[in-house]
């Protein structure tokens, strides 16, 4: 197994939405190549992970570090992968194109257990697909094409497509020429360096809306507990119900209220999930979370028109705030995990 690093100078990404969900998260653009589409009959050959240099706060020149693992021969792939995923499991968020549907299924596929507990993933080609208007005059939702609409064309030099890229690796097999394996790797390194560059694409569409859907990470402040990733969200009734799943450092945590606080949690280590179900009040037409009897700090929601003497409305007239939902839900979860639960690990 080799593994290649590089470097380049680059502008930074940011937004106040994407810091707003991301911001305080270490972001890892990552992308693999294998010998075909079925982790059952084909083999890992090449991980790429691009890491920038500094927090995603301000759009400044920074540095992406490249790096990528690369399997010598069919007989590296368990070493190649371990490293891989040692590498990807430093990150709080892992950017990817179809990373959903093809990177995160195959590495499971071919590593089992050790690639269960991947950091969050955010993929653009699912965003890109269901919630941007870009796509109903693109033809196809090929990364290169939505780099072309974004205008990143001359920035790739990889010419080369996915199928290709798996002929020339049994070329390199076959024949060892170093020229052949240059070009996988460009191929590969383009489609990371790219896909940081695609991150624009988030401002073609309501993200606020997206993560409501798809779900959004919860960083943990403790080294002894990891990152949460909210996964589905439901205003049901009177009641907001949130779930999703903890990460590799699992915690046992219940409760029926909390100092007076009315919310029913459930953290299960066994099936490393969680779920929580918070009071809500319906009247008129709107849907309100009375954020002093959770006894929220409400000055962070006072920018909030939905937000008057200490109710905050989720909901109007079957309209959903998502932006309001998703950073109630944000600051609840941060403060039972980063307090609540941590204080109980801590006594143990």
């Amino acid at each position: 197994m080799e593994h290649i690093t590089n470097q380049l100078t680059a502008k930074l990404y940011t937004s106040r939405a994407f810091r707003f969900y991301f911001g305080d998260m270490k972001l890892a653009a990552a992308d693999i190549e294998t010998t075909g589409l079925s982790p059952r009959s084909s083999r890992f050959v090449l991980g790429g992970l691009l890491l920038p240099s500094a927090p995603q706060e301000t759009q400044a020149e920074g540095t992406l570090r490249v790096h990528q693992f690369f399997a010598e021969t069919l007989e590296q792939e368990q070493e190649t992968l371990s490293a891989y995923l040692s590498a990807l499991k430093k990150s709080d968020v892992l950017l990817t194109y179809n990373g959903q549907r093809f990177d995160l299924p195959f590495l499971k596929g071919r590593a089992g257990e050790a690639a269960k507990q991947l950091p969050f993933n955010l993929d653009l080609f699912l965003l890109v697909k269901n919630y941007s208007p870009i796509r109903k005059f693109l033809p196809n939702l090929k990364q290169k094409t939505v780099e072309n609409y974004m205008g990143l064309w001359s920035s790739r030099k990889d010419e080369i497509s996915g199928k290709e890229s798996v002929e020339l690796y049994y070329r390199y097999l076959a024949e060892g020429d170093p020229s052949v394996k240059r070009t996988i790797l460009l191929h590969n390194h383009d489609d990371i360096v790219q896909l940081y560059r695609l991150l624009p694409v988030l401002e073609k569409m309501d993200l606020h809306r997206a993560m409501y859907h798809m779900g959004f990470p919860i960083r943990a402040k403790a080294s002894e507990i990891s990152n949460l990733a909210v996964e589905k969200i439901q205003l049901s009734g009177n009641e907001l119900n949130v779930s999703g799943r903890q990460g590799a450092k699992t915690v046992s945590y219940h409760c029926f209220e909390h100092e007076g606080i009315p919310c029913f949690a459930v953290f299960k280590p066994d099936s490393k999930t969680f779920r929580i179900s918070l009071p809500l009040l319906r009247q008129a037409g709107l849907t309100l979370v009375d954020l002093r009897a959770m006894r929220m700090d409400t000055e962070p929601f006072h920018k909030y028109p939905s937000c008057q003497e200490g109710f905050l409305i989720l909901e109007n007239g079957g309209e959903k705030n998502y932006l309001e939902i998703n950073h109630f839900i944000k600051a609840f979860l941060e403060r039972m995990l980063n307090q609540w639960i941590t204080k109980k690990q801590q006594q143990r």
